[in-house]
């Protein structure tokens, strides 16, 4: 599933890719989201069997994703942005194989090169083990789509970033997990198009606290919200006056969601969210070992 704004070409050079794998996707599922440019039509002609949603205007990211993980017939859905995709060929055929020899995983996240061999983050390449992560990236893992369709899956009001880390603590909830495989490389081409910092910075901060509000147990909400809003600042403040000035803006924008997000709160219990916050700084390899820092079996995939 991809969702695409405004990056025909982008796009256009993902699709011939996927679709001279062996072997191919089952299906591809694209949602041109708000585009003012050819996307919708160079789909249409160009790659017929796609199946392309337009949302006009557009929605964002999040919901658009909701909407495809929905939609969407296959058991395993992998997760592309416009710019990116799988390096091998028979990317496809080891998906399968990849959950099978992973039953606790929901999502599997894979490493991400960006341009100049770069990897994104460096601790998460080929030559890293594999682990269990806190968060991934939707433009490079796959997910499971019975499990997805059985929680609350991505808050749609959300619109852009931080729906992958909200998931992952709803996996570990559910006494499920998230793992890095290191041998499967997606290539992330990271167009310059609709890339505001700035912006996603506000988005992603204010989703995270929101995150915070709905799955955070009490007494812990007063103190992790003001974990994470002393945290983005320091980002904010690494980057300069101009994003220190902003801060604000988001402190608000969080703020006139709080409706919404008690709404939608579904806590989850305190060692294992506080084992979520934990791996974002833990390189865990065994499921014996997650299991100790969640205090919970997990539970593996029948």
């Amino acid at each position: 599933m991809i969702t695409t704004r405004n990056r025909c070409e982008d796009l256009r050079r993902t699709l011939a890719r996927l679709g001279g794998m062996q072997p191919p996707p089952d299906e591809v599922l694209v949602t041109a989201d708000g585009c003012a440019d050819d996307t919708a039509a160079m789909v249409r002609k160009e790659f017929p069997a796609v199946c392309l949603r337009i949302n006009e205007p557009g929605l964002g990211s999040v919901p658009s994703r909701d909407v495809m993980l929905k939609q969407a017939r296959g058991e395993i859905v992998l997760c592309l942005d416009d710019d990116s995709y799988p390096e091998d060929g028979d990317f496809f055929a080891k998906l399968p194989q990849a959950f099978a020899e992973h039953p606790e995983a929901m999502v599997l996240s894979f490493p991400e090169e960006r341009d100049g061999g770069v990897f994104y983050p460096e601790s998460k390449s080929p030559d890293s083990p594999g682990h269990y992560v806190s968060a991934y990236l939707n433009g490079a893992a796959a997910m499971l789509r019975d499990p997805y369709l059985e929680g609350p899956g991505y808050p749609a009001f959300f619109t852009h970033a931080y729906e992958e880390p909200d998931y992952a603590v709803q996996c570990y909830a559910r006494r499920r997990a998230v793992w890095f495989l290191p041998s499967v490389v997606i290539r992330h081409h990271r167009s310059p198009k609709n890339r505001d910092r700035l912006q996603t910075h506000h988005f992603n901060a204010r989703n995270e606290l929101w995150s915070v509000w709905m799955r955070c147990p009490w007494p812990w909400v007063p103190l992790v919200s003001l974990f994470r809003v002393w945290r983005q600042f320091c980002h904010a403040a690494r980057q300069g006056g101009h994003w220190m000035l902003r801060e604000p803006l988001w402190w608000w924008s969080a703020v006139k969601g709080v409706c919404v997000c008690l709404r939608h709160r579904s806590p989850v219990e305190w060692p294992i969210y506080f084992g979520w916050m934990r791996l974002a700084r833990l390189k865990v390899t065994t499921r014996e070992e997650l299991e100790r820092l969640l205090r919970r079996e997990l539970i593996c995939r029948r």
